[in-house]
């Protein structure tokens, strides 16, 4: 009976040694936040693109990310070619106008300050709403005045996305 009790304490204390139920878990390499972290970089680079591989959208956000003085709610609800869409426009200068420089920063994030009028004559834009096509001097203030020009903006900004696929962002974002 002891040589019994001996054996099993032996092959009892053996397979204890071998056996360990948390082994499961101990075997996995520790990978605390490290998806979380990849998760958030490619999100990043989603939004932001990559230095020399950004589309226009890309530029235009990373643009506006830099741009300290403008509101930072408008910022991230209006900085995208897809936000800014004609029926949008309204409740992006009714929120975004009274807060500071915002509008006028957005816009040349979004114009570059580059002369697209012969791209807006080529999208159809009318003649009373070139003046928005014609950014060098920034934006018109006088938005009133051409509340017409809300069903002319896609094509504005179909001109605006063209230049900046093939141009750096006025702050020389490629």
């Amino acid at each position: 009976m002891q040589l019994q009790l001996l054996f099993l304490f032996f092959i009892s204390s053996a397979f204890c040694q071998q056996f360990n139920p948390f082994a499961k878990w101990e075997s996995r390499q520790p990978t605390f936040a490290a998806p979380q972290q990849a998760t958030a970089l490619s999100r990043v680079q989603a939004i932001y693109g990559i230095p020399g591989q950004r589309n226009a959208n890309q530029k235009l956000r990373t643009c506006c990310r830099q741009l300290k003085a403008a509101d930072i709610d408008c910022r991230r609800r209006f900085c995208d070619f897809n936000a800014l869409r004609p029926e949008m426009v309204i409740g992006f200068m009714a929120q975004c106008a009274p807060r500071g420089p915002t509008v006028g920063q957005m816009w040349d994030c979004a114009s570059s300050r580059f002369d697209h009028r012969p791209c807006c004559r080529q999208q159809g834009v009318i003649s009373q709403c070139l003046v928005y096509c014609e950014t060098t001097k920034g934006v018109p203030t006088d938005y009133l005045k051409y509340i017409v020009c809300l069903g002319q903006f896609d094509k504005i900004s179909t001109c605006f996305q063209k230049h900046l696929e093939t141009h750096p962002n006025i702050k020389g974002d490629t």
